[in-house]
This record gives C-alpha cells, sequence and structure tokens, in this order.
C-alpha cells in the first residue's frame, strides 16, 4: 500500500491527528561505514551458498541486516517506518510491506524538530533533530519516479522543506 491517500488515511486513524496531510514509507538511513562490516558478512555467507547469485543475496541481507539492527537500537521493529507530518506533529509509525503500519511509535511537535534534507541520488536523506533532547533521527526516502513509495515519500520531504 503506497498510495497516498491510504497512507494518509492509515496515519490520520491510528494517530488521531486529522490534519495529517502528507504521509510517506521511509527506512533508516544505511550508515556505509557498518554497511561494509554487515556486507562482508552477507557476502561471504552467501558466497560459499551460490557464487556470486549468492555474494549479491548476501549483501542485500546484511544492507536489511544493518538497517533493522540501528532500527531496534531505536525501539523501532523494523526498518522501515512510515513517517506522517500533521499541522502541528509529525508522527512515526511502524510499517510492514504487504501489511500497513498497526502502530504509532512517537509523535512530535513541528516545532520542536530541526528538519534537513540532503540529496543522494534519486534518495533523501531526512534528518529530524529535536532540538530540546539533540536526539537525531535519520532516514532515507525515494524519489525515483519508478519507485512505489517515491509520491509518498515527495509529498513528506515537501511538507518538512524547511
Amino acid at each position: 500500500m503506497s498510495n497516498i491517500e491510504q497512507l494518509i488515511s492509515s496515519a490520520k486513524t491510528l494517530s488521531g491527528d486529522t490534519t495529517v496531510s502528507a504521509a510517506g514509507i521511509f527506512a533508516f538511513k544505511d550508515q556505509y561505514l557498518k554497511l561494509v562490516g554487515w556486507g562482508t558478512l552477507g557476502g561471504v555467507a552467501g558466497g560459499a551458498l551460490a557464487g556470486t547469485l549468492g555474494d549479491a543475496v548476501g549483501s542485500v541481507e546484511a544492507m536489511h541486516a544493518q538497517r533493522n539492527n540501528a532500527a531496534q537500537k531505536r525501539g523501532f521493529d523494523g526498518y522501515r517506518v512510515l513517517v506522517a507530518v500533521g499541522a502541528t506533529e509529525i508522527h512515526l509509525f511502524d510499517w510492514v510491506t504487504s501489511e500497513g503500519a498497526s502502530k504509532l511509535y512517537y509523535s512530535i511537535e513541528r516545532a520542536s524538530v530541526e528538519v534537513s534534507i540532503k540529496k543522494f541520488g534519486l534518495s533523501r536523506h531526512l534528518y529530524l533533530k529535536n532540538v530540546t533532547s539533540a536526539e537525531t533521527l535519520a532516514l532515507q526516502g525515494n524519489i525515483s519516479p519508478i519507485s512505489s513509495v517515491s509520491n509518498g515519500d515527495k509529498t513528506v520531504l515537501r511538507a518538512l522543506k524547511p
């Protein structure tokens, strides 16, 4: 489910915030130095199983493992999150492919968040910094025209553009 209207509807229902006007599916930002280590492990394991194809599969699995590890350290169940933007709050929900969102992790007042967006090819790195606690959440979205999630991600990026 990556239809913007469905994402917004889910976010409104789960958060109770009827002002939600943008919603998109984001992933935890890759930590590239850590990804090298995870990728080496995944590539070795995959290569031992099935040669070159195994190397590729192992590397993709390593990327997901690194993202899941980062997400779990922050209290999230998985590496994908639904980000929804309301008039006064930003909401973060769980996201399970083919199932959607089922719970609200937390909401934060937009006034207490410093937002920065960095270009990275057809991805955008979204940094949400809580100005009170100085804690930063780094996410990545997709703006590729062939991506099924790009339209929702673009609405969130426009809504949060500093």
